[in-house]
């Protein structure tokens, strides 16, 4: 049997954690896109999976958002912890509601691909302490057990969901975390030209979507189907300028803006943080 055992860092962070979240003006850039997303009912970040800085950001878009109407937050995780999602949302956030939202399959499988990184915990941690005083939905939109590279059903299971929810909730906007792919706005991807992308599937609502990404730094990335190729990895060196662009039409990358951060830092998997020990 497996017991997951809290380390004194994870304490400490569980005190950060449980800090209540006071509102506050967004930052210049977070404002811009806020502005810029304003008249979309949804709102679509593409990242690079396992950095710790694009979770917090979403965290800091969820709170704005749901400052103003009932939102929808989806996430690139499985359906089948949704369970475990809506338990811990609905606790009071202690070390055995951790413990418990843990000890699903997908926080504890030996393929670690960054979303289910200690940002992603901290990620839920936030929405959490929103629901206190928003009303808020977290959606787990994938696959039951979907491998990185699976296809064009992944994007359309996901676009069902998340739609499905939205026409259940006339009121509400959504906020999608997901895999820079997966939040492209155009039609096709350079394996097959007739894919369609959660974002594209999503058109009707019409959504913005933004990457978010950094110019140096580093992420929890997986290059291969094998275990073993997931580790925390340096990006290459970049000439390009932190900043943002923000525009009405889409860009080359499938996306209405970019959001260059100037640094990332890779979040290592949430269980890798907790540790475990077999009994």
């Amino acid at each position: 049997m497996i017991a997951i055992r809290l380390h004194l860092g994870c304490l400490l962070l569980a005190v950060v954690l449980s800090t209540p979240l006071l509102a506050a003006e967004p930052a210049a850039p977070l404002k811009q896109l806020l502005e810029a997303a304003g008249g979309h009912r949804v709102l679509l970040v593409g990242e690079i999976h396992g950095t710790a800085e694009v979770p917090a950001l979403v965290a800091d878009l969820a709170d704005a958002l749901a400052a103003e109407a009932p939102l929808v937050v989806g996430l690139e995780l499985p359906r089948d912890e949704q369970k475990r999602i809506d338990a811990f949302l609905d606790s009071a956030g202690t070390g055995d509601d951790r413990v418990a939202l843990l000890a699903g399959k997908f926080w504890t499988r030996d393929y670690q691909d960054g979303r289910s990184s200690l940002a992603m915990l901290e990620l839920l941690e936030r929405l959490r302490q929103l629901r206190l005083r928003t009303q808020i939905e977290v959606l787990a939109l994938d696959q039951v057990g979907a491998a990185v590279a699976d296809g064009d059903a992944r994007d359309r299971a996901m676009a069902e969901g998340l739609s499905a929810a939205l026409e259940a909730q006339p009121e509400a906007r959504a906020l999608v975390l997901a895999g820079n792919f997966h939040t492209r706005l155009q039609k096709g991807a350079p394996w097959d030209q007739s894919h369609e992308f959660l974002g594209y599937r999503l058109s009707r609502f019409e959504p913005y979507a933004i990457e978010i990404m950094g110019v140096a730094g580093s992420a929890w990335i997986c290059t291969g189907p094998e275990t073993d190729s997931c580790k925390a990895r340096d990006f290459p060196d970049s000439s390009l300028e932190p900043g943002i662009e923000l525009g009405a039409d889409v860009n080359e990358r499938g996306h209405q803006g970019i959001w260059r951060l100037q640094r990332t830092s890779a979040s290592p998997p949430a269980k890798f943080a907790v540790g475990e020990r077999v009994e």
